[in-house]
């Protein structure tokens, strides 16, 4: 198991974990540090903890598949006059099948965040929410 690897700047901290579900605490407890700094109230603090453990934990996936234990997460924050949360990865949590069901595996994180995009480009996936603070 690697450990996590933070750097800080004034505006943005950026996390790489390795596709542990084990680490992904650590991001959630990253991201609550982070907008703590930035006063905001600790309903949304609990909403950015949970959204962020959410889009880790789909692009980390379940582990079931051999592919699952490559490569890894990266999580950007930065803060101006929005908290944003960048979640880099291979989206290993959702199924071919979901789409064809008429899930969608970022549901949730569309109803707690203000904003979300996400967008699909050389088998990696990036997932942007924001909220203003």
């Amino acid at each position: 198991m690697s450990s996590p690897v933070s750097t800080r700047t004034d505006a943005a901290v950026t996390i790489s974990i390795s596709r542990d579900p084990a680490l992904v605490r650590t991001v959630r407890l990253v991201a609550a540090a982070v907008a703590r700094r930035v006063d905001a109230d600790e309903a949304l603090i609990e909403e950015i903890r949970f959204s962020v453990g959410e889009a880790c934990a789909v692009m980390i996936g379940t582990g079931e598949n051999d592919s699952a234990s490559d490569g890894h997460v990266d999580v950007r924050i930065t803060t101006d006059d929005h908290l944003t949360v960048t979640v880099s990865g291979r989206a290993d949590g959702t199924d071919a099948n979901m789409g064809e069901m008429g899930l969608d595996p970022w549901a949730l994180l569309r109803g707690l965040s203000d904003n979300v995009t996400v967008e699909d480009a050389d088998g990696r996936t990036t997932l942007r929410m924001s909220w203003p603070v």
